[in-house]
């Protein structure tokens, strides 16, 4: 009796054993595959203010056109050659042409091409202040009718700043404000522009936007 009374202890405690450790490695495995899904979600969150520069000094682009306003230019936004790189996405693509920007060094030589249904999104930049308030330079070198909407990206949510179009020479846009709100404190920026309709064609230059004035 009492070697079975043994042998059944010894039995039962071994199935203990093997049971906690089953449990362990069921708890191990699960908390990996939260790991896993942690790392997983938090690869897809929209870039960190620490990831992004900070903006260059303002200027006053538009002085000659009477705005007086301060913009800083977005990161890559004169699409010359060693520049950040923008995302382009169908026919968008870098063209050799200038706007005329006083700012602008003699050796600029490069634009930015917009064909229907191409669109454009700049490198992040971080800003103290978001207002959403953009203006560049464009001129239309296909049908009257096309636009080009405008976007800002801000904390990975997009605000609609306005749909526009141009003439066949270079000139400003209208001051495009956006419907973002007014963030404080860094936070990432971008701009985001979109050829609409058929025959489009816009080539883009000097992309600015000002983070300190309300609309």
């Amino acid at each position: 009796m009492t070697l079975r009374g043994d042998s059944a202890y010894a039995s039962r405690s071994d199935h203990e054993t093997m049971v906690s450790k089953t449990w362990s490695i069921g708890v191990a495995a699960g908390l990996c595959c939260v790991g896993a899904a942690l790392t997983g979600a938090l690869a897809t969150l929209p870039a960190a203010a620490a990831s992004c520069p900070p903006p260059p000094t303002p200027v006053q682009p538009f002085l000659p056109w009477a705005d007086a306003g301060k913009y800083v230019l977005t990161t890559g936004g004169s699409f010359e050659p060693g520049m950040p790189s923008w995302t382009l996405a169908g026919s968008a693509k870098t063209v050799s042409d200038n706007a005329p920007n006083q700012l602008d060094s003699q050796t600029d030589s490069h634009a930015l091409l917009l064909t229907s249904g191409g669109s454009a999104t700049s490198a992040c930049v971080t800003a103290p202040q978001i207002l959403g308030i953009v203006r560049f330079f464009a001129k239309n070198t296909g049908s009257a009718d096309a636009g080009l909407k405008v976007e800002i990206i801000v904390k990975g949510k997009t605000y609609l700043a306005g749909t526009v179009t141009a003439g066949s020479a270079w000139a400003p846009t209208d001051i495009l404000p956006s419907n973002a709100p007014h963030y404080k404190g860094a936070v990432t920026y971008q701009v985001r522009l979109t050829a609409l309709g058929s025959n489009a064609a816009f080539t883009l230059d000097d992309i600015y936007f000002d983070p300190y004035k309300s609309a």
